[in-house]
């Protein structure tokens, strides 16, 4: 019965990490283990209402450089 809700809370929390990487916001009301995005990721102003990523940032790692290229790509179309 643990079992299940172990499998239960890890299943939870691997798709709440790829909400995360699939949909950036500079405040999160949780703390993430693989991005942790931050306000300077962003432009300084919503546009539209929505926050925008920002196209290049120095401090990147190789995983948020690659969300970047996702995200600029997606909302290019």
């Amino acid at each position: 019965m643990i079992i299940k809700y172990y499998i239960i809370a890890t299943l939870l929390t691997i798709s709440d990490e790829i909400w995360n990487l699939n949909n950036p916001r500079p405040y999160s009301f949780q703390k993430y283990y693989l991005v942790h995005w931050e306000e300077k990721d962003f432009y300084s102003q919503k546009i539209n209402g929505q926050w925008i990523l920002r196209k290049y940032r120095k401090t990147d790692t190789k995983l948020k450089k690659r969300l970047r290229k996702k995200y600029w790509a997606k909302l290019q179309k």
